[in-house]
């Protein structure tokens, strides 16, 4: 009898990694669908409507040059350091400031209307600051990035802990818990959900800030290479250049993702 119920539950398993490979492949072709069609969109745009922006084909073709170039790769490593360097220190900072303001009435009455204050500022708007406030111009263009991550994973964190059951505090004081194990055991593990939200909207605003700030200010990084090859008048090198950006934007959240999923296995 036991191995009967062994086997049933073993085809139930078996029925349900089957289902899960299934709606994978089915995820997976309409992710490529999507890709195609909008490569198809771009080119009857560009052959209609938009007839200064060069089609797929001429984009192709003359970008072919421009990727067996080493500044290219050079580009994309100054940008991917940027990005990656700016969004770490922001989340240091932000997440435990997040957290906190969330969780701790009088932390939020002493810091957050500070933080809500600077934090609709456009992180282009920071960049005369920022060139002043710091002697090296690098640091300057990480702090763009530092500032779009953090703002984004503080915010999130907030949110997050505050939408934690306050019963779970009060029993925790109840049996004892101190302030510290309450952090570790109750509000950090109760707010991940809105934490891996607030890292993937992080590293996107990341991207958008260091773009931005390489245009302005930089030397090497995509953002650059994107804004001389507009005044260059080299549009296909601009499309290239986006779509960099794009591709490395969506890697470096999908590695969120990633670790969301493994941390958030539960919520399954």
């Amino acid at each position: 009898e036991n191995e009967g119920k062994l086997s049933v539950f073993d085809e139930v398993a078996v029925k349900k990694r089957e289902t899960t490979r299934r709606e994978r492949r089915k995820s997976l072709v309409i992710r490529i669908l999507s890709l195609f069609g909008g490569v198809i969109c771009w080119y009857i745009l560009s052959n209609t409507v938009i007839l200064k922006v060069p089609d797929p084909i001429v984009t192709i073709r003359e970008s072919f040059g421009v990727i067996q170039q080493s500044w290219f790769y050079k580009s994309i490593i100054f940008s991917i350091l940027r990005v990656f360097t700016g969004f770490l220190i922001g989340t240091a900072i932000g997440l435990p400031l997040g957290l906190m303001i969330g969780w701790n009435r009088t932390f939020q009455d002493l810091t957050f209307p500070v933080f809500e204050t600077l934090r609709p500022i456009p992180p282009v708007a920071w960049v005369p600051i920022s060139i002043l406030i710091f002697v090296k111009l690098e640091i300057s263009i990480i702090f763009l990035p530092f500032l779009g991550s953090f703002f984004a994973v503080a915010l999130n964190a907030k949110l997050g802990a505050e939408q934690i059951d306050p019963s779970l505090f009060r029993a925790a004081k109840c049996l004892g818990a101190r302030p510290h194990q309450i952090f570790r055991h109750i509000v950090l593990p109760g707010a991940l959900p809105s934490i891996f939200m607030g890292l993937a909207i992080g590293m996107g605003m990341a991207w958008v800030t260091v773009v931005a700030a390489e245009m302005i200010s930089g030397e090497y990084g995509i953002g650059y290479l994107t804004w001389q090859s507009y005044n260059l008048i080299r549009y296909a090198e601009v499309i290239l250049a986006m779509f960099t950006i794009g591709v490395q934007g969506y890697g470096s959240s999908s590695i969120i993702r990633m670790l969301g999923n493994k941390f958030l296995a539960w919520k399954k």
